[in-house]
């Protein structure tokens, strides 16, 4: 039999690794934001922290193993709800993939679209997932 601090230590390097990808995303993105600008935007600056963030997304789809919710902030909904919580994630990617492809354009309303896209997909996955402080 396994102890709970056991467990704990297990996981703790992927739920660290998962917790600073989140943490990377969140600053990633408000650099994103504050790059757009309207007829200003720094579209390669958007570019790449977009690609940056869909990277980094597609990540986290395995940092998630069986057992990894002890001392974590996520809900078991995560691993119960799976396909649910990845389609989550591989809509948030989406977002940002589509944010890389409005910079390319240089397309404002593109953009702005894929930037709400992200935001209504954080908010959900928050949520549903993600036990609050």
């Amino acid at each position: 039999m396994v102890s709970g601090a056991a467990m704990a230590q297990d996981f703790s390097e992927v739920i660290d690794n998962r917790q600073q990808n989140f943490l990377s995303i969140a600053d990633t993105f408000k650099s994103l934001k504050k790059a757009e600008d309207g007829s200003d935007s720094d579209w390669e600056t958007i570019r790449n922290l977009a690609i940056k963030n869909a990277d980094t997304v597609g990540a986290l789809k395995g940092m998630f193993p069986e057992g990894s919710s002890f001392d974590s902030r996520s809900k078991p909904a995560v691993w119960t709800k799976w396909d649910k919580f990845e389609s989550g994630l591989d809509g948030l990617q989406t977002s940002f993939v589509s944010m890389a492809d409005a910079a390319v354009a240089q397309d404002d309303d593109a953009l702005e679209a894929a930037i709400k896209s992200a935001d209504r997909s954080c908010k959900a996955c928050h949520r549903g997932y993600r036990v609050k402080r």
